[in-house]
């Protein structure tokens, strides 16, 4: 009796582990939303300056970049009249694979559940969105949340400044093996709040730049100072019964 208790509590545990797997979308809670978009198979995480305490959280949009440059000043001044001491400024960066579907299905929800009412033309639209073939393309964005207004300008700029011929050699995935795809198309941060989208062809002389037993390396370097490397195995990025990337 007691192994049948055993098996029958796992069987249990297993039930709901795989229910929670095949969750919808649609009913994600904000917690779950958080988590697939900053910490999971398909999103990372970078931080610079882990000492620093960020006094400001600013993320990155093509629109911040004139409005912080004046509030920059006004702390300065402010600063300098109070003899405060200048804080060490920390950055984050998202980095996100768009071409898998739980990244764009988790900033659809994110849409939704700040609606305050229900939407069902919005709903449509986020769905079409979810479920949008990427068959030909991997999609990575990156945005970034700066702890020091005085730097998001700069960082916007660098940004928005970017082209795909400047990033074409400095942006690449790169497989176990050391085999590198570079970048096709650059597109700068828009009011979507995704971040700059950085595209590469999926496949390469007709196959698969990467297949399931692959790990992958994003890198990219805007510029001296800003360097994005995420790594990622895609053993790890399975939704829906699927490998998503």
């Amino acid at each position: 009796m007691k192994h049948l208790a055993t098996a029958c509590a796992l069987l249990f545990v297993l039930a709901s582990f795989g229910s929670a797997q095949t969750k919808p979308w649609t009913e994600w809670s904000k917690k779950e939303v958080e988590k697939t978009l900053n910490d999971s198979a398909w999103s990372q995480t970078q931080s610079e300056s882990p000492q620093a305490q960020p006094t400001t959280a600013a993320v990155i949009t093509s629109t911040t970049a004139a409005r912080n440059e004046e509030r920059n000043v006004n702390a300065a001044a402010r600063n300098a009249e109070s003899g405060q001491r200048k804080p060490v400024g920390s950055i984050k960066y998202y980095v996100r694979f768009l071409s898998a579907k739980p990244i764009r299905a988790a900033f659809a929800r994110r849409v939704m559940l700040e609606q305050a009412q229900p939407n069902e033309e919005l709903a449509t639209q986020l769905k079409a969105f979810v479920d949008r073939d990427f068959s030909e393309y991997i999609v990575v964005t990156v945005s970034v949340e700066v702890g020091d207004e005085k730097m998001v300008g700069g960082v916007t700029r660098a940004f928005l400044a970017a082209t795909t011929q400047a990033l074409q050699t400095n942006v690449y995935l790169e497989r176990k093996d050391g085999k590198k795809l570079f970048l096709m198309e650059y597109r700068p941060p828009t009011a979507d709040g995704m971040g700059a989208k950085f595209v590469f062809k999926r496949s390469e002389n007709g196959q698969p730049f990467l297949t399931e037993n692959d790990s992958v390396r994003f890198f990219a370097q805007l510029n001296d100072k800003m360097k994005v490397n995420a790594k990622y195995k895609l053993a790890d990025m399975l939704f829906d019964g699927r490998v998503e990337y």
